[in-house]
C-alpha cells in the first residue's frame, strides 16, 4: 500500500466525497515538492490505492504514466514559461489515452514564482485554471503559497504538507514496523516530515554517517583520533552534511538531557547522550553546535571540504579542552 502524507490522504478523502477540485497549489519545502507532486497525480489517477500491484501507481512512480504530464519541459532550468502553459493548453483538449478517465498536470513551480516571466506564464494559465476541460485536474506545486499570484491563488485549492513534531513523526514511523531506535533516529533527522522519516529508514547508508557521528561525540579524545575520524568523513563523501547534522543532533540532545530530560528525542541513545554529556560540559557543546552550523555554511560556500573537516574536528577538541578549564 502506498504510504500517504496529509496532502495525499485529503486528497484522496476529497476524491472520495466527490468534493475534489479540479486545480491546487500545494505548498512544502523545495525537496519534497516533487514527490509531493507525484503523490497527487497517483490519488488522481489512482484513488482507492487497492495495492503495491497497481499499474497506474506503478506507471505514475516511474514517471510513465502518459496521461500525467509534468512541468516544466525544461528539467535542468526548472523555469516555467508561456511555452510550458501553451502546451498544457493544447494537452488538455486532448482525450486520456492511458486507460485512463482524467488527465493530470504537475507544476513543479518552486524557482518559477520571482524574476523575469513569473507573471507571464501565471496569466496564461489563469483560463485553464478557471474553466477546465472535464477529467482535467492542475497541482502548482511551491514553497510559498503566497508568493503565487493572487488571481492564480484564488482559482486553486491549497494543500500544504503537515511539519509534525518528532514524537508524531516517530508515531508514524513505527506503525510501518521499524525498530525503536531508528524510529526515534528518523524522527529527530526529519524535520518534521513523515516523507523524510520514511526516505532515511529506507537508506541505510545514512546510518553509516550517523554511526560515525556518534563515534566522533564519544570517541575523539585526540588530535590523532581526530585525523581518524577526518579520514572517514572524507570517505562518506556525499554524507558529510549528514553525519555533521546528526553530530549537532547529538550535542543538542546533551543539553536538553541536562536541562530538561522529558524533551529528549532520543532516549534509547541514553548511554551515548550520557557519555557525550561527560565529554562536553554544557558550555562546550552549546559552542560546539556553533562551530558545526559555521562549517556547514564554509561548505555551502565551496571551501575546501578536506580543510573544514579538519579544522572543524581540531576546533571541537580545542573547544572541549577550554571549556574544561574555564
Amino acid at each position: 500500500m502506498m504510504q500517504l502524507s496529509n496532502v495525499g490522504l485529503y486528497l484522496r478523502e476529497a476524491f472520495a466525497k466527490g468534493v475534489a477540485a479540479h486545480a491546487y497549489a500545494v505548498a512544502g519545502e523545495k525537496q519534497y515538492v516533487k514527490s509531493l507532486l507525484k503523490e497527487c497525480a497517483t490519488v488522481a489517477m489512482c484513488r482507492s490505492h487497492a495495492g503495491d500491484d497497481c499499474d497506474a501507481c506503478k506507471k505514475v512512480a516511474r514517471g510513465e504514466h502518459l496521461d500525467v504530464i509534468n512541468l516544466p519541459t525544461d528539467t535542468v532550468k526548472n523555469k516555467m514559461t508561456v511555452g510550458d502553459v501553451a502546451y498544457l493548453v493544447e494537452e488538455s483538449y486532448r482525450r486520456p489515452v492511458d486507460d485512463s478517465k482524467q488527465r493530470v498536470f504537475c507544476i513543479d513551480a518552486t524557482d518559477s514564482v520571482s524574476g523575469v516571466g513569473c507573471e507571464l506564464w501565471q496569466n496564461k494559465l489563469l483560463k485553464t485554471l478557471e474553466e477546465p476541460m472535464e477529467g482535467i485536474y492542475i497541482f502548482v506545486g511551491v514553497t510559498d503559497f503566497e508568493a503565487l499570484l493572487p488571481t492564480v491563488r484564488s482559482r486553486c485549492q491549497l494543500l500544504k504538507q503537515t511539519i509534525l513534531t518528532p514524537n508524531e513523526v516517530k508515531q508514524a514511523l513505527l506503525r510501518n514496523s521499524f525498530d525503536m531506535l531508528s524510529c526515534e533516529i528518523a524522527a529527530a533527522m526529519s524535520g518534521g516530515i513523515v516523507q523524510r522519516g520514511e526516505q532515511i529508514l529506507a537508506d541505510r547508508d545514512l546510518f553509516d554517517a550517523y554511526k560515525l557521528a556518534m563515534d566522533v561525540a564519544t570517541e575523539m579524545t585526540s588530535t590523532k583520533v581526530a585525523l581518524k575520524y577526518a579520514a572517514q568523513m572524507l570517505s562518506l563523501k556525499s554524507r558529510i552534511y549528514d553525519c555533521l547534522g546528526f553530530l549537532t543532533v547529538l550535542l543538542r540532545e546533551s543539553v536538553v538531557y541536562r536541562l530538561a530530560p522529558d524533551l529528549c528525542l532520543l532516549p534509547h541513545l541514553h548511554n551515548t547522550i550520557d557519555k557525550i554529556c561527560t565529554g562536553y560540559t554544557l558550555q562546550a557543546a552549546e559552542a560546539c553546535i556553533e562551530k558545526i552550523n559555521s562549517a556547514k555554511k564554509q561548505l555551502d560556500d565551496g571551501a575546501n571540504v578536506t580543510v573544514v573537516t579538519d579544522k572543524l574536528l581540531n576546533t571541537l577538541l580545542e573547544t572541549r579542552y577550554i571549556c574544561r578549564r574555564s
